[in-house]
């Protein structure tokens, strides 16, 4: 599906509305993370298309998302621990050992809560990706404490425009990944894990709470958002 990138900011309604989706990184319905897992997956799927040539995915782990990007053949990927997938190299996301003006689109999917210094990570990517390079990121508003201890943020909106602009990015697209009833299904099989204990109870509640929840309009809560960046051509301030 090709997105429209008229408006910055998006309705949920637009993230379930590419046509007969099925998740191709994560299928199981029953997964007690499925319903953020899910909404990822479609916000990746929405915008894949809008990354071209030599593509950089950057926190890699095991490049669950790769499939959405067959029409780019020539790809590296990075991680800051080796062994957690196959990569062309290793390194902290802010100091990433390519040449200036070298990539043209960044894959980098719920790494940015992982990182101590976001901003530098986003001048990180401002450096190495040509005039024009674009970002394709994804981080979380809600998620559990996890791969500690290097778990340091959860973003608001807001929080990743500032990032966005300070780090010398045109904002092209801000997607919401869900809205109240994907935040309080998912919260729900999180704090609740004892009473969804067969997967087809599991299975029926995920498939109801992102039903429901497809109805929603622009969230005041969502699970977490998924971001479009183009490169300005001019360079940002110190």
């Amino acid at each position: 599906m090709k997105y429209n990138l008229q408006n910055t900011s998006t309705s949920v309604k637009e993230l379930y509305k590419i046509n007969k989706f099925q998740p191709q990184s994560f299928k199981d319905v029953s997964d007690f993370g499925f319903i953020t897992v899910n909404l990822i997956e479609r916000s990746i799927a929405m915008l894949s298309n809008e990354l071209t040539g030599l593509l950089l995915d950057v926190g890699c782990g095991e490049q669950p998302y790769l499939c959405y990007f067959n029409h780019i053949k020539d790809k590296l990927a990075c991680d800051y621990d080796a062994n957690r997938g196959k990569v062309d190299f290793s390194c902290a996301a802010d100091q990433i050992p390519l040449s200036d003006n070298t990539i043209d689109s960044i894959l980098c999917t719920e790494v940015l809560e992982h990182v101590q210094d976001p901003l530098a990570v986003w001048k990180e990517f401002y450096r190495i990706l040509k005039p024009g390079g674009r970002v394709l990121l994804t981080t979380p508003t809600y998620w559990p404490t996890h791969e500690v201890p290097h778990d340091y943020f959860r973003y608001p909106e807001y929080g990743l425009r500032r990032l966005v602009s300070a780090s010398g990015f045109d904002l092209l697209a801000m997607v919401p990944r869900g809205g109240s009833w994907a935040m309080l299904g998912q919260v729900s099989l999180h704090v609740m894990q004892k009473y969804f204990p067969f997967r087809l109870q599991r299975v029926i509640w995920n498939k109801i709470i992102l039903k429901i929840d497809s109805l929603s309009t622009t969230p005041r809560i969502t699970l977490g958002w998924t971001v479009l960046a183009v490169k300005k051509l001019q360079c940002p301030n110190p």
